[in-house]
């Protein structure tokens, strides 16, 4: 976006496993920027949106069932259940964008 300059003396990176919308409320930061899932539901802040399309970094996420594994069936059941067409809602009502 070629404001990094501007930017780099009033930015904070948090560490791993630090959730971007503690150091919004604590007053730390007054914006901060993590995945759509991790904010939208936060106490204490407003989730203004998504980035424009050609600054996301798109997360995808994907499941595999070891051959191995002792409980096949339920890993199927599972894996079919939260890629159901009916689960899209509960999907996106949480952030998440179902492919």
């Amino acid at each position: 976006m070629g404001i990094a300059d501007q930017i780099k003396a009033k930015s904070k990176v948090v560490s791993p496993g630090v959730p971007v919308a503690t150091v919004i409320r604590s007053g730390e930061a007054e914006i901060g920027f993590q995945q759509i899932s991790e904010l939208i539901h936060e106490k204490g802040i407003d989730y203004l949106g998504p980035l424009p399309a050609d600054t996301q970094r798109i997360t995808t996420f994907s499941g595999g069932i070891h051959t191995a594994a002792k409980e096949q069936a339920a890993a199927k059941a599972l894996q079919s259940f939260l890629t159901s067409p009916d689960r899209v809602q509960d999907l996106k009502k949480h952030g998440l964008q179902p492919g």
